[in-house]
């Protein structure tokens, strides 16, 4: 295993065959503060799997490095173990790995083989919702009924290809309004968003309602084929009036026009809370649940993983799946 720079690690992960968004070159950019990631390799003239991650520092712990999603060729249990195994010698006090290639007994097998177990606190749930867009499934009556509401309101589509600075502003401000409604614990800043998609495998997308005000907006992460939704914005207006779903029906068009065979709906939550609305939308779209790899942790002693979880779970107060 090497750490190497981030230039070389660009480099590297074009070889990989699946490049989750965490792992690009945007997603970086936009995450890392104070230069605070690292760039791991197994072997940098073959290899076979490679990450980035964010090092932290948190009183009565220590040095935290959290990699969230492998890029990876080759799946198999010795190629993981020996990866993550070689990490947890660098000497870090505790290592968080979330991992979104979908679940496979290999990797389970071999990243416990190398010390890591199943945190005490998963803070996502590790299961999302996959549509073939080119083989697209039928989505349920309440989805070809909003969307048929949007197209009767005369909603329109828009793939924006150069986004702008007040483009940006105007999404973060939507995000804002959704995030009230549902009590999110975060907001989105315009700037970031522009540094976001600055990479061009991010793009940005717009519905208007029929007098040209944007009601509704999308970022989604294409690469190799595939397609991950990382950030939606849906304003009041969108939810009466079916927008939110229409934006989705016209990415699913666009993605199968252009050739992207899967879109991941990035996570999902079923359960009792209100999470499971959101899984229940998802769903409604035709796709099939699928599971993550999921969360991993490495922890030099146990205390550093309770402290972890007191910090998470009691001070944050964060969801626990």
């Amino acid at each position: 295993m090497e750490i190497i720079k981030k230039q070389l690690f660009f480099e590297i992960i074009k070889q990989m065959d699946t490049v989750p968004f965490t792992q690009s070159k945007g997603w970086d950019k936009y995450m890392s503060t104070n230069d605070n990631s690292v760039y791991f390799v197994d072997n940098s003239t073959n290899p076979t799997i490679c990450c980035r991650g964010e090092l932290y520092k948190k009183p009565l712990i220590g040095s935290i490095l959290r990699i969230q999603g492998e890029a990876i060729k080759n799946p198999e249990l010795e190629t993981i173990r020996n990866f993550y195994a070689e990490i947890t010698k660098i000497g870090y006090s505790l290592i968080f790995v979330s991992s979104l290639s979908l679940y496979n007994i290999e990797y389970e097998i071999g990243i416990r083989q190398a010390g890591f177990i199943r945190p005490l606190h998963q803070t996502t749930c590790p299961l999302t919702i996959l549509v073939n867009t080119i083989d697209r499934p039928l989505p349920h009556r309440s989805w070809k009924n909003n969307v048929k509401k949007a197209i009767n309101a005369k909603c329109s589509f828009e793939v924006i290809s150069k986004p702008t600075m007040d483009e940006c502003e105007i999404f973060a401000q939507i995000f804002s309004e959704m995030a009230k409604i549902k009590h999110l614990t975060y907001t989105l800043d315009k700037k970031d968003i522009y540094n976001l998609l600055h990479d061009p495998n991010f793009k940005l997308f717009f519905v208007y309602n029929e007098t040209g005000t944007i009601v509704s907006g999308r970022i989604v992460y294409i690469e190799n084929k595939q397609a991950w939704d990382i950030y939606g914005a849906n304003s009041s207006y969108s939810r009466k009036n079916g927008a939110s779903y229409f934006i989705l029906d016209k990415i699913l068009d666009y993605l199968s026009e252009n050739n992207i065979k899967i879109f991941d709906f990035g996570r999902i939550g079923p359960g009792i809370n209100s999470s499971n609305l959101v899984y229940l939308f998802k769903q409604s779209s035709g796709g099939y649940p699928v599971q993550y790899n999921g969360e991993w942790i490495f922890s030099k002693n146990k205390y550093n993983e309770l402290a972890l979880l007191t910090y998470r779970y009691i001070l944050k107060n964060s969801i626990r799946y």
